[in-house]
């Protein structure tokens, strides 16, 4: 079968390519009411099992796509999967028609609606949270060795997670969207309307799914980035255990970016490691676990 006979594609009055953002996979917006996104048959495996998490995830939240159909283009060698189009603009293009008030309302909503998604409990084979992300991290902290960095920053981000490593032990296994930021969320008439892109999806600790906050929401709107926080920290009798873990999160994405990066080339490692310093900045080099747009 090829694209041309599944049923929501050939019944179509209106069928628009859709080429904003970072995916790989084609992407159109079907009589403003659907989005076909069409992946390679190599990802048929991981994309099936986005497609059940988020028939999952529609049980939580209304402000998510809904799923449609799933299947595989034969003809083409591909996978695609039909989902309800969420209309509206991506919030870092939105935010910036608000005013501050307006922003942080909508930080508030937006991480009030990813506190729901949170409620999916990982699949039971997967490894407890601490053991998975420590081995992570263990070796992302091996090739930050060999980044050409100055050794007082190196040695800061490693001893900082090292000393803090073992809060993860007993943090839950849930659901993480893991790409939290504004680019990923929709706005429509100037109100946050939903959370998209689930490709990044992942398990564990759900404090882990702020960890972007500093990195790509601040930048955007520190309003919004506030929000983020106060919406997720509406029971303040968390804070005390919030803070530590949004502070080690915040390093070991740090070292990722680092590493990554310096994989993908001298641009892309200027990029992140820019953003990577602003993050040292805001937490004082870790000195502090609060940063400085929340205080």
């Amino acid at each position: 079968m090829n694209r041309e006979y599944l049923k929501i594609y050939k019944e179509a009055h209106t069928i628009q390519p859709l080429t904003k953002g970072f995916s790989t996979d084609e992407k159109y917006v079907i009589d403003q009411n659907y989005l076909l996104r069409i992946f390679p048959k190599e990802e048929l495996e991981r994309r099936t099992i986005e497609f059940e998490t988020i028939s999952k995830l529609t049980s939580f939240s209304k402000k998510i796509p809904r799923p449609i159909e799933f299947g595989e283009l034969i003809d083409e060698e591909k996978g695609y999967m039909v989902l309800s189009y969420i209309p509206g603009t991506d919030g870092e293009e939105n935010l910036t028609r608000l005013n501050e008030s307006e922003q942080y309302r909508a930080g508030v909503k937006a991480a009030e609606e990813l506190k729901k998604l949170h409620q999916l409990n990982a699949p039971l084979e997967l490894p407890e949270w601490h053991i998975a992300k420590k081995n992570k991290s263990d070796n992302y902290l091996k090739e930050l060795k060999l980044i050409n960095l100055d050794e007082h920053t190196k040695d800061r981000l490693t001893n900082y997670i090292r000393e803090n490593e073992p809060l993860m032990q007993g943090r839950p296994n849930q659901f993480q969207h893991d790409d939290f930021h504004p680019s990923n969320l929709v706005f429509h008439h100037d109100q946050f309307s939903g959370i998209i892109d689930f490709q990044r999806m992942d398990w564990g600790d759900p404090i882990h799914d702020l960890q972007k906050i500093g990195f790509f929401t601040k930048q955007v709107s520190p309003a919004f980035a506030k929000g983020n926080i106060d919406g997720y920290l509406r029971d303040k009798r968390e804070e005390d255990r919030f803070w530590p873990l949004y502070g080690l999160y915040s390093a070991m994405h740090i070292v990722s970016a680092f590493v990554w990066g310096m994989k993908m080339g001298p641009k892309q490692f200027e990029f992140l490691s820019g953003r990577a310093f602003e993050v040292l900045e805001d937490h004082d080099y870790f000195q502090s676990n609060i940063p400085k747009w929340y205080r």
